[in-house]
């Protein structure tokens, strides 16, 4: 055991639950008669050591607000950190601890597993909560409740969020023939639903055949969310709105593998991308100059674009020769979108002391101490009022993806859709492998979840 201290907060370390850590922070006055401790679970997440730690930093204001009130009662807040390398392997230990009766009074989750808490009895539904306490809750974007929701209501609290986006060389589109207009245009565009999504395709096209450039369009080399804004595009939610199941629609499923199909085909996207190195594909777009367009999230920029690969990180040097369109819409006058993908406070549904807990989720929820965690992880805020805080329009590019939130779309709050997304990537390495066309990739999906998963509806 190992115990850290820094003024009147101690960090007690120790074994637990099959490696997760406990720590034990205290800043409850020694008058108090009563000491509440609440215990969060949390990701060792070094991409968001405030996830825990705003929590921590509320105890201090809960307390104030107790003393305020004439309360005898304080709390201090125990931070149970397991070592999972991802938020799907975390939720599942999660869910593992609370069969068990092990389950602590809050929880950090990515918000596609909120609804398997609540199905599972696990998670205390919110609404009359946040309703009861609008100043903590109040202006927190409501595109961002969306993200908490499961079929009868709210079951979790954003913490941050993100935006995903077509990234894009400006460099390279000048020397494969675009003028600047033509450049320039490209955001307002996208937004206005004028530039598709194969129109990327023919600008890359143009790259590739006119430039140096190996490749015209990058994207994540594994598993994971950004897939999602693709089928986004072409109309697939996955989510049946009445039910909460999931939702196949052949025709819409196809039309997204066919983008990928076209893509492949015309040597835009490497066939071989599924199976490249992150540090690669990083060091082609950002080094390199190697490719159009990196298919990615804003994070990118602060964790490797500006330290690592040495790209201006001043706003006006940075969109000199480089810059970010949204997902464009699947056709002329669609609508263009965003991939976000908010981190959430859940609270336990068992919990002894669930007006203390959503009160202190919510001091952590403070527009100050979100703002401390999204400009150190280049994460997007919670609340409009974050736009006002210096640190935040001094890391621009926060400030500037911010507007996508108004059109964001989330995973589907549903617990098999992790299963489905692995079925997926699978699909689009066949496709782009040159194994599957889209018509077999959708049929490849439909098959696998059908007997694969529990009642999923094919349209």
């Amino acid at each position: 055991m190992t115990i850290f201290k820094t003024g009147t907060t101690a960090l007690v370390t120790a074994a637990l639950l099959g490696g997760a850590a406990t720590g034990i922070l205290t800043a409850a006055p020694a008058l108090a008669q009563e000491t509440v401790q609440l215990e969060i679970w949390s990701r060792q997440d070094v991409s968001g050591p405030l996830r825990a730690g705003n929590v921590v930093k509320a105890a201090d204001m809960l307390n104030a607000a107790l003393e305020e009130e004439g309360s005898d009662v304080r709390v201090e807040v125990v931070v149970r950190e397991s070592p999972a390398q991802g938020f799907d392997d975390d939720a599942l230990a999660l869910l593992r601890a609370f069969g068990i009766g092990e389950g602590p009074d809050m929880f950090i989750a990515a918000h596609e597993w909120i609804c398997a808490f609540q199905q599972d009895g696990f998670a205390l539904k919110l609404d009359d909560y946040i309703e009861k306490y609008p100043e903590h809750f109040g202006t927190i974007f409501p595109s961002l409740w969306d993200s908490t929701r499961c079929p009868d209501g709210i079951y979790g609290i954003p913490q941050d969020a993100e935006a995903r986006m077509f990234f894009y060389n400006k460099k390279l589109l000048r020397e494969a023939g675009f003028d600047e207009d033509f450049i320039t245009a490209m955001p307002e565009r996208t937004l206005a639903g004028d530039l598709t999504m194969d129109e990327v395709i023919d600008i890359a096209k143009q790259v590739v055949d006119n430039t140096d450039a190996e490749y015209g369009i990058l994207h994540r080399p594994n598993v994971g969310p950004d897939f999602s804004m693709v089928f986004g595009a072409y109309g697939n939610d996955f989510v049946d709105p009445e039910t909460g199941n999931l939702l196949i629609n052949r025709e819409d499923l196809t039309a997204a593998f066919g983008w990928f199909e076209r893509a492949v085909n015309e040597g835009v996207i490497p066939a071989n991308n599924t199976s490249m190195d992150w540090d690669a594909i990083r060091a082609d777009f950002y080094a390199n100059e190697n490719s159009a367009f990196w298919k990615y999230g804003i994070w990118d920029l602060g964790s490797y674009a500006f330290p690592t690969f040495g790209l201006p990180d001043d706003e006006e040097g940075f969109f000199a020769d480089w810059g970010w369109i949204a997902v464009p819409a699947a056709e002329k006058g669609g609508q263009p979108s965003t991939l976000t993908h908010p981190i959430i406070y859940g609270v336990a549904a068992d919990t002894e002391h669930p007006d203390l807990v959503v009160r202190l989720l919510g001091y952590a929820s403070d527009a100050e101490l979100n703002t401390d965690h999204a400009v150190t992880t280049t994460h997007i805020g919670i609340r409009p009022e974050q736009l006002e805080d210096p640190r935040y329009q001094e890391a621009w590019p926060l400030a500037r993806a911010t507007q996508l939130l108004e059109i964001a779309k989330y995973l589907p709050n549903e617990p098999q859709f992790a299963d489905l997304n692995r079925i997926l990537y699978t699909a689009i390495q066949g496709v782009e492998s040159g194994r599957l066309t889209a018509e077999d990739a959708a049929e490849f999906v439909i098959d696998e979840a059908e007997g694969n998963l529990d009642n999923v509806i094919i349209e």
